[in-house]
Parts: C-alpha cells; sequence; structure tokens
C-alpha cells in the first residue's frame, strides 16, 4: 500500500469540487481512496488531497504519471478550473 500526497490551486474550490466529485470512479477504478482534504490557512483555493493506493510505491508512481499526462484529464482539470499542474509524491 502507498499514500499519495496531492496538491494545487483552483480557480474556485466550491466549482472544482463539484467536477472532482464527478470524476470519483476515475480514482476508485485507479485503486485510489481518499483520506483527507487540507486547505492552505492562506487560500481556500489551495489544498492538499491525500490518498491511500492499494498497490506498491512504484505502481502508484507509475501509475499517477499516466494519469497526470492523460488528456481527458487534462482538460477535465482545465475545465475544473485547475490553476497549475498539480505537485504530488507517493510514500
Amino acid at each position: 500500500m502507498a499514500r499519495i500526497f496531492l496538491t494545487h490551486r483552483v480557480r474556485n474550490y466550491a466549482e472544482w469540487r463539484k467536477e472532482y466529485d464527478a470524476d470519483a470512479e476515475r480514482r476508485s477504478g485507479a485503486g485510489l481512496s481518499e483520506v483527507g482534504h487540507y486547505h492552505s490557512a492562506d487560500d481556500p483555493n489551495q489544498f492538499l488531497i491525500v490518498w491511500d493506493s492499494e498497490h506498491s510505491v512504484e505502481d502508484t508512481e507509475a501509475m499517477l504519471n499516466g494519469m497526470m499526462s492523460d488528456p481527458d484529464l487534462a482538460r477535465l482539470m482545465e475545465e475544473a478550473g485547475v490553476l497549475e499542474k498539480p505537485d504530488f509524491w507517493v510514500a
């Protein structure tokens, strides 16, 4: 099992959250389950998402790199108001 930490900024959290929730099937299908969601004290549109992965660290890193290079996900993120490419690390 691996734990993923992903952070990024969005234009409007409430609008982004609707799109994020609607895309839950993609995360579930990839073996990800959300552990927590944390906002910056200074900016509610900057946040950290923590997921658990049912896969090894190596397999999780490969899967996330694949997801982040998926043009469909990139389009969804842009439509949802993601302002910058997410940063993530796997532990």
